[in-house]
């Protein structure tokens, strides 16, 4: 299972219900939340006791002036450096929120700034120490949406924090698989769901056999 750390910042936190909603939805087995803010001073070593046990590294943060809060800049400050040794080699995400659409954030949109300008300084820390980035989220406006939408967006996080890299569509169907085998213990009216996904797995790799063939005959 692959061991996650989140560190999460928010300069108001405690009113914050897009923070409250990455929270809970990071309460899953093989996630750590390491949340900045309730801390008044960082203890090195106890940063980097944590960044050592971890396979992959999030940082989840609302855009604050096109740029990471003050306090999780004061983090990486003082513990960038020293951690070289503990991420080298690592995986790297970023879980960002803002109030904006992120159409906004394009070519033609009203912010004139992509998500990849705004979080240059980060890929190139993460560059520096040879890290492997993976696809970004982003949570924007979230008081506008449907519960369909932050159901679907708790999934597309969760899978963030624990699904194996790269994200192929096989390792998708693997992680639905596995964690609906994990609900069926205390759900067990999921079982035909997980039966019908394991049918469909089934008929994909059929199809993905016969194209084989297909193109062998070419």
């Amino acid at each position: 299972m692959t061991k996650t750390l989140v560190i999460a910042s928010h300069p108001n936190y405690q009113h914050s219900l897009s923070q409250r909603f990455f929270a809970e939805s990071a309460k899953i087995p093989g996630v750590t939340l390491h949340f900045l803010d309730q801390l008044d001073q960082f203890i090195l070593e106890d940063e980097l006791a944590l960044l050592a046990d971890c396979d992959r590294l999030i940082l989840q943060f609302p855009l604050y002036w096109y740029s990471v809060p003050a306090k999780m800049k004061a983090w990486i400050d003082t513990i960038w450096t020293e951690a070289k040794p503990l991420l080298t080699g690592k995986e790297i995400g970023f879980a960002i929120s803002t109030g904006v659409a992120a159409k906004e954030f394009q070519l033609g949109g009203n912010e004139q700034i992509s998500f990849n300008e705004i979080l240059r300084p980060q890929l190139r820390m993460a560059q520096k120490y040879h890290m492997t980035v993976l696809p970004l989220i982003v949570l924007d406006q979230f008081m506008y949406k449907t519960e369909t939408q932050k159901r679907r967006f708790v999934v597309d996080y969760q899978q963030l924090l624990t699904m194996p890299y790269p994200f192929s569509f096989d390792q998708k169907q693997q992680w639905f698989a596995d964690r609906l085998h994990s609900l069926i213990e205390v759900k067990p009216q999921l079982a035909p769901l997980l039966t019908q996904l394991e049918e469909n797995r089934e008929l994909i790799q059929d199809l993905d056999e016969a194209l084989d063939s297909l193109e062998e005959s070419l």
